[in-house]
């Protein structure tokens, strides 16, 4: 069954299409950065407090597990955020372009763009478990018992 757009049906989806693929997608984006700096400069400050506050034997054995922290958390913002970019920028488009629609001249290229956003948030999602993989050793370990095989 064919059902013809209607000029109000046509407002609401954009309007919706709006709300939901860009303002969401922005505001996710932003909060990421947000949340990621204050983080990282949080886990700066608290090892800069233990290097004041312990003898130099602790301060060796918890600088390098702290340094790892702070690369992990800023290694998957950065994943995520390049990720995530590709459709923001896809939503976002078709407010300043209008032929960028997939009803319109522009609908080989939108449709491209889209797939292209999908596949990125996939990427972005399997690139996490690698991330933890490569830099948590307990996680390597519990990751490796789990499938049988033994840790290096």
């Amino acid at each position: 069954m064919v059902t013809l757009q209607t000029p109000s049906r046509y407002i609401i989806h954009r309007a919706l299409n709006a709300y939901y693929g860009t303002v969401l997608h922005l505001a996710a984006l932003i909060i990421v950065w947000i949340c990621t700096i204050f983080l990282v400069v949080g886990l700066q400050r608290k090892a800069i407090n233990k290097t004041e506050n312990f003898q130099h034997s602790n301060v060796k054995q918890k600088k390098p597990k702290e340094r790892r922290v702070i690369k992990t958390v800023f290694l998957l913002a950065v994943t995520y955020l390049a990720c995530s970019t590709a459709i923001a920028v896809t939503m976002l488009v078709p407010h300043f372009v209008p032929e960028f629609d997939s009803t319109r001249a522009l609908a080989r290229i939108s449709r491209v763009c889209h797939m292209l956003s999908g596949f990125m948030n996939q990427i972005n999602s399997n690139a996490n478990l690698f991330i933890f993989i490569y830099m948590g050793s307990k996680f390597r370990e519990t990751f490796l018992r789990l499938f049988g095989k033994k840790s290096p």
